[in-house]
C-alpha cells in the first residue's frame, strides 16, 4: 500500500461513520474565503441555480457558519449526480476564493456575490488534513488535521452560534501541541518496535494508524474533549477496526483511553480504560496488533504483547508535553519528541531529537507547508 493511499484510508473513517449513522449520502461544502479577516454585515446565502431539484442545502450547527476568513455552506443530495452551478452572496465582505471540498474553483464575482459551478470534490472542506510521513521511510505516517483557532471559537463575542463543543470554551492550545507531539512519539515507538509500519511484515492483518483531533468539528463530528487516535484498521475497515481515544486534561496529561471497536455490536472490550488498564487491538482472526495503557504518571505504554518491551510516551518534567514527549525504554530515554503547527500560516514543523547513551545524538527535523484554506502542500517535505 502506497503513502497515497494509506492516507486516504486515514481520513475516510469519519465520512464512513456519518454514512454508518444514518447520515446523508452525498455532501459537498461550500466554502467562500474572504480577502481580509471580517464579518458579513448581514447573514450570508447560498442560491442553487441549477439542479434544485436534487440539492438542497443542509443547515446546522457545524454544517454552515461564518468565522473570522470563511463562510462556509453543505449542500447534500440523495444519489451522486451532477453537480450545481451556485449562487453566494456575503454582504459587506470582499471574496478571494471560493472552494468546493478541497477544490478551487473559478468563479464571477459582483458585488458582493460571486457564482459559479461547483466540482464533485467531496472532502469535508472546513476540515483541513494531511498526512506526515516517517523521514526514515520504515515508519508510521501520521494523519495530521491543522487545528486553527478560529475554526473552534468562531465569534468571541458570541454573534455566532454553533462550530460545535470548542465553541465557548478556552481554546486548547496546550491539548493540541501535545496530541501532536505524543504522535510523532508513538511514531518513534512502533519504528523502535520494528514489524508495525506500513511496509514491514506484520503478525496481524491489517495497518496501525496514527491520527490527530479536530477542533472545528465539521459536519457535526465532534473531536470531543482533545485526544490522540491510536487504531488498528483492519481489511475492509468496518467491521472490526479498533479506535483508541486518550483523553487528557489541560495539562496534555493523559486520563483515560475511550475504546471503540467500529461496526460490533454489544462489544464487550468498549469502554473507558483508566490507568492502568491493558487495551488490546485485534484484527479479524484474533491475532494480537498491539498493547496499550494509560500510565499512572499521564503518558501512555506501548507493547507487542504481554512480556514485550515497553515503550513509554510521556512529557517533558519540566515543560510538560505540550512542549515536548519522550520515548523511553526501560528507563532509557530514545527520543524527545517536539512540533509546532502554524495553522493560519500553512506551516508545520516536528523535530525528533534521537538519543544515545542519554545524550542528544541526531535532530530530524520537518516541515511541511500547506494551504490553510485548503490543506494542499506548498512544496516538497523536507526532511
Amino acid at each position: 500500500m502506497n503513502l497515497r493511499t494509506f492516507s486516504q484510508l486515514v481520513f475516510l473513517f469519519l465520512a464512513t461513520l456519518a454514512m454508518a449513522a444514518g447520515g446523508e449520502p452525498v455532501y459537498l461544502t461550500i466554502k467562500a474565503v474572504k480577502s481580509a479577516p471580517s464579518r458579513c454585515t448581514a447573514p450570508p446565502t447560498l442560491t442553487i441555480l441549477s439542479h434544485a431539484d436534487r440539492w438542497h442545502e443542509r443547515k446546522g450547527d457545524t454544517w454552515n457558519g461564518e468565522n473570522d476568513w470563511e463562510v462556509f455552506f453543505t449542500l447534500t443530495a440523495d444519489t451522486a449526480n451532477s453537480p450545481p452551478r451556485l449562487a453566494m452572496n456575503c454582504p459587506g465582505v470582499k471574496i478571494s476564493r471560493v472552494i468546493v471540498g478541497h477544490t478551487d474553483v473559478k468563479f464571477t464575482a459582483s458585488g458582493d456575490g460571486v457564482e459559479f459551478d461547483a466540482v464533485p470534490d467531496r472532502n469535508n472542506g472546513i476540515l483541513i488534513n494531511n498526512s506526515l510521513p516517517d523521514p526514515s521511510g520504515n515508519g508510521l505516517p501520521i494523519g495530521l488535521y491543522h487545528n486553527w483557532r478560529m475554526r473552534a471559537n468562531p465569534d468571541p463575542e458570541g454573534r455566532v452560534r454553533g462550530c460545535g463543543p470548542y465553541n465557548g470554551r478556552p481554546y486548547p492550545m496546550a491539548e493540541a501541541r501535545a496530541v501532536n507531539n505524543y504522535l510523532l512519539a508513538a511514531r518513534e515507538a512502533f519504528r523502535h518496535m520494528g514489524g508495525m509500519g506500513p511496509r514491514d511484515t506484520r503478525a496481524f492483518d491489517g495497518n496501525i494508524v496514527l491520527l490527530s483531533f479536530e477542533v472545528a468539528c465539521g459536519r457535526a463530528h465532534h473531536d470531543f474533549p482533545p485526544h490522540v487516535h491510536i487504531m488498528l484498521y483492519v481489511p475492509g475497515y468496518t467491521p472490526g477496526s479498533q479506535v483508541t481515544h486518550f483523553y487528557m486534561d489541560e495539562r496534555g496529561r493523559v486520563v483515560r483511553n475511550s475504546f471503540v471497536e467500529l461496526g460490533v455490536k454489544d462489544s464487550k472490550r468498549n469502554g473507558n480504560y483508566g490507568p492502568g488498564d491493558i487495551c488490546r487491538m485485534f484484527d479479524l482472526k484474533g491475532n494480537l496488533g498491539v498493547e496499550c495503557a494509560v500510565t499512572k504518571e499521564g503518558g501512555i505504554m506501548l507493547r507487542k504483547k504481554p512480556g514485550a518491551d515497553e515503550y513509554l510516551l510521556t512529557g517533558d518534567e519540566q515543560a510538560g508535553a505540550a512542549e515536548k514527549v519522550w520515548v523511553v525504554l526501560q528507563g532509557r530515554k530514545l527520543a524527545a519528541c517536539a512540533s509546532n503547527d502554524d495553522a493560519e500560516r500553512g506551516v508545520m514543523t516536528a523535530t525528533v531529537k534521537l538519543m544515545e547513551e542519554g545524550k542528544p545524538a541526531r535532530t530530524v527535523t520537518q516541515t511541511l507547508r500547506y494551504d490553510p484554506f485548503a490543506g494542499r502542500e506548498r512544496e516538497q517535505r523536507k526532511p
